[in-house]
This record gives C-alpha cells, structure tokens and sequence, in this order.
C-alpha cells in the first residue's frame, strides 16, 4: 500500500494503518507499533528489543496524530514493552487538542466537590479525605499522578480511598503516605519508594511494582493478585479477557504487615520479604524463585502450587502452612518451622532441612531432598 492510501486511511480512524505509520516515523529506534480504538481511546503498544525512548516516542506520536486530526481519538494511552516482557517500562495518556475548525464540545456539568475533600492552596486540613481519581473520562491520567504528587510534597498524607488506575508514578518518592483502600490496579509503580506506608486493602492487581520499596509499609489484606483486561493493551490488542499479574520481582517488602494479603498468581522472583509477616496470605500459583523470606511468618498462609526454586524460608514459621504441590527445589528451609504444615505431594528436591521442624507435617507424596518420597529421621529436629 502506498503512502498516499496509507494516509487517507489513518485519517479515517483506521488503527492498522495508524500503527503503521508509527512503526515508519520510529523505525529508527527500532520500535513497532499496535493500535487499538477504544469508547475514543486510541490504545498504543510500543515495543523493542530495548526499552522505547519515552520523551522521543511521545514526541513522535503527538505530532503525528495532532497532524491526522482524527475526529474519533480524544485521548491517547501508550505503553512500552521491552520485547519478551510483560509489564511496560513506562506509560503515558494525553489528550488530543480538538481541531480549530471543529464543533465546539457539548458543555460538562461541573458537580461540586465532595464535603470530605478539603484542600486549602494545597494544603491538607487534617482530619478530612482528598477526592482523588482516575475514572472520570478525557482527563489525562498524569494529571491525577502530577495532582497526588504536588499535594503529597504540599505534606498531605492521607490519600485514603482514592482510585488511580493506571497511573505512572515510576521512582516516586511516597514514604509513610496513606494509601487505605485505594484502587492502583494496572498502575506503573518501577522503583517508588512507600516505606512505612500505611496500604490496608489496597488494590495493587496487575501493578508494576519491580524493584519497588515497601519496607515496613502496612499492606494488611492487600490485593497483588491477577486481574482479566478486556481487550486492554498490554500484552496485545486481540480484543480478549487476558490475566495480568502484579509484577513485584525484585521489590523490597522487609519487615512489611502484609497479613490476609493476596498475591495470587504475582511475580515475586528475587523479591526480599525477610522478617515480614504473611499470616494467613494466599500465595497460590505465585511464581517466587529465589525470592528471600528470611524469618518470615506464613502461619495458616496458602502457598500451594506456588514455584519457590531456590529461594530461602530459614527461620522461616511455615506452622500450618498449605504447601500443597508447590516447587521448593533447592529452597533454603533451615531451621524452618513446618509443624503440621500440608506439604502433599510437595518437591523438596535439592531443599536443605537442617535443623527444620516437621512434627505434624503432611508429607503425602512428598519429594524429599534425596529424591524419596518417604520421611527421613535427618530432617526433623
């Protein structure tokens, strides 16, 4: 197809030849394109072997819809893959000025602020909420991190019960914030910093949270679990029900309360939770390769079928614990409490127990460290 056509096309709204050009203007960094229109979102995937130039990227794609003036597109979501990942590097949303020429918009009715929010030139009056969220339509999603950022530099501290899906606060500095029932599902979080936060039932399903540090925060009942995005882009753009994890590899949780918490399905590989407490969390199917729980207290917690190769429970109490099926090759369990821990059918091939507790446990099928299935005296106290 010639230029000409390929114009005349994207000019019509038509996201495969949008992506197209796109993939031309940024073939110089070797990045590709995919689009998708959603309820007047135009939906971008960028991809490359390394991770997109942000600011060029945006540049880019700006002008050249500015330049298109597609009627249909008001507001504009782009996320950056490095190839073979899962999770973007970054994410940015913007709005597309209306054309000079266009019918003026049907005017918004503007609805008074809630009674609880309380803002004074930027200032947090104590004892009131903040209104703060991300699902009202056409407003760019960095303006609600840029507003939560300014307020949180301003001394606010207490952002109970806001909604930010989706936003990008990659390297944010948040120590000690109040994040209580708020929803950042699907938000790019690499490397914020929230020690000491209080995050009580937050809502981190499908977040980036790689390399994040919340040492000591207060993540009791926390939800790190999938999510279903219906046909949003982040792996693809086929239009189907995909589950995303949260993303948490490297993240430091130290010390973190992180009681009922659920991290079904999450990515937790070399992630340190040394000394944090997970009484009573879900970490089915969990994928935690040498993830580090160092005198971790998983009391009651459910780890089955979860993937812990090589990672290190010494000290650990694991007391009831549910470790049905779940990989344990190679994982450090010393001194480990297993009391009347479920460990049917477990692989603990490879696993030291030295000194490990397993009065009570069930060992049903279990792979010992020798490769046998049935109990050895050595590995009791």
């Amino acid at each position: 197809m010639d230029v000409s056509n390929l114009l005349q096309l994207a000019k019509l709204g038509h996201t495969e030849a949008i992506a197209t050009l796109m993939t031309q203007a940024l073939a110089g960094q070797g990045v590709t394109a995919q689009a998708k229109l959603r309820q007047g979102c135009l939906e971008v995937v960028l991809s490359g072997t390394d991770t997109p130039d942000q600011r060029q990227c945006l540049h880019i794609i700006r002008q050249g819809l500015t330049r298109l003036e597609v009627a249909s597109i008001r507001t504009v979501k782009v996320y950056a893959l490095r190839l073979g990942e899962a999770f973007p590097e970054w994410m940015e949303v913007f709005s597309l000025a209306a054309p000079e020429d266009s019918v003026p918009p049907t005017p918004r009715t503007t609805l008074p602020p809630r009674a609880t929010s309380t803002i004074t030139d930027g200032v947090y009056e104590s004892g009131s909420r903040v209104n703060l969220t991300s699902d009202q339509v056409d407003i760019p999603l960095e303006t609600y991190a840029e507003e939560l950022l300014r307020r949180y530099q301003k001394g606010v501290r207490d952002f109970t019960g806001v909604k930010l899906i989706q936003v990008s606060l990659i390297d944010a500095v948040l120590d000690e914030i109040i994040l209580q029932d708020a929803d950042l599902s699907r938000a790019v979080l690499r490397r914020i910093k929230m020690a000491g936060a209080i995050l009580k039932n937050i809502n981190f399903a499908g977040a980036n949270l790689i390399e994040a540090d919340l040492t000591e925060a207060d993540l009791t009942g926390a939800n790190f679990g999938c999510m279903k995005l219906g046909g949003q882009a982040v792996n693809n753009l086929v239009g189907a029900a995909v589950p995303i994890s949260t993303n948490i590899k490297k993240a430091t949780l130290i010390r973190a309360n992180l009681t009922h918490a659920d991290f079904t399905r999450a990515a937790l590989e070399e992630a340190c939770l040394d000394q944090a407490n997970l009484t009573g969390a879900i970490l089915t199917r969990v994928n935690a390769k040498l993830c580090s729980f160092v005198q971790c207290t998983f009391n009651k917690a459910d780890l089955s079928w979860g993937t812990f190769d090589g990672a290190n429970f010494s000290g650990a109490n694991l007391s009831r614990a549910n470790l049905k099926r779940a990989n344990l090759v190679g994982a450090d369990l010393s001194q480990a409490n297993l009391w009347y821990a479920d460990l049917t059918e477990a692989n603990l091939i490879r696993a030291n127990l030295s000194r490990a507790n397993l009065t009570g446990a069930k060992l049903v099928g279990t792979q010992m460290p020798d490769g046998r299935t049935t109990m050895d005296k050595r590995y009791s106290v």
